[in-house]
């Protein structure tokens, strides 16, 4: 809003809005209208479809990275999720990754909440611990392409992720990644099945690690090709384009 007020019609502004419309303290009818308002005369951008849709407007720009920085490394048997610990709890909904955590823990599974259970000291530690990571869980409800995923399968990890926010168009169960149910739950009050989610991660990190292996070098090369600096740095060619810039 400050900066519409410096800049006014002088050239085009882009906002770019990388979450959904679920506040932890207002009804996301209210969230939407105001940051309508809020953007009125903006170019907005979403970071998935599903997003775009859910606000009702908005262009999506899928993000996309350096390929070659993530460090693939000899796999060891574990899973790991990276998410922030506090903070935008109706839109994550961490009752599911804690539930799940729980029921590993009863089944004897290794479990690293990277960032609570382990903390790197540095990027490079940060890329060895999850190059070397057999299964990764993004347990999510409505988060837009979160990068960590990405991060996860350029490793080579195994990806087990709730189907949400455009990943059920990407992840192809069982092919290159898993997803923790094969149906979207709209209903905020349903979650996914924890048990079936625990069991599936169970069976990739202690029963079948050469399953995981497999998913997660097919899920590498399916990131490689979606979620490159190249994809992502021509759909800002395009929004350019669009608003006149190019």
């Amino acid at each position: 809003m400050d900066l519409k007020g410096v800049i006014g019609d002088d050239c085009p502004i882009v906002t770019i809005n990388h979450m959904t419309p679920f506040h932890d303290k207002y009804d996301s009818p209210y969230v939407i209208d105001f940051i309508k308002k809020m953007t009125k005369g903006t170019f907005m951008i979403t970071n998935s479809h599903e997003a775009a849709k859910q606000w009702g407007w908005g262009h999506p720009v899928i993000h996309g990275m350096d390929v070659d920085e993530w460090w693939d490394l000899p796999k060891e048997p574990r899973c790991i999720t990276v998410l922030s610990p506090a903070g935008m709890e109706r839109a994550y909904r961490r009752v599911f990754l804690t539930t799940v955590q729980r029921k590993l823990s009863e089944m004897g599974v290794p479990f690293a909440w990277v960032g609570v259970d382990m903390k790197c000291d540095s990027f490079d530690e940060y890329r060895d611990y999850l190059g070397r990571s057999l299964v990764f869980f993004m347990p999510t409800w409505q988060s837009p392409m979160p990068r960590a995923r990405t991060e996860a399968f350029l490793s080579g990890a195994c990806v087990v992720s709730t189907p949400y926010q455009d990943a059920d168009t990407f992840i192809k169960h069982g092919v290159n990644g898993f997803l923790t149910s094969r149906a979207v739950v709209k209903d905020p009050r349903v979650m996914d099945n924890p048990e079936a989610a625990a069991r599936l991660i169970k069976r990739l990190v202690i029963d079948e690690p050469d399953l995981a292996l497999r998913i997660g070098q097919e899920g590498k090369k399916m990131a490689r090709k979606l979620f490159s600096f190249d994809k992502f740095e021509a759909q800002w060619r395009e929004v350019l384009v669009k608003i006149k810039v190019l």
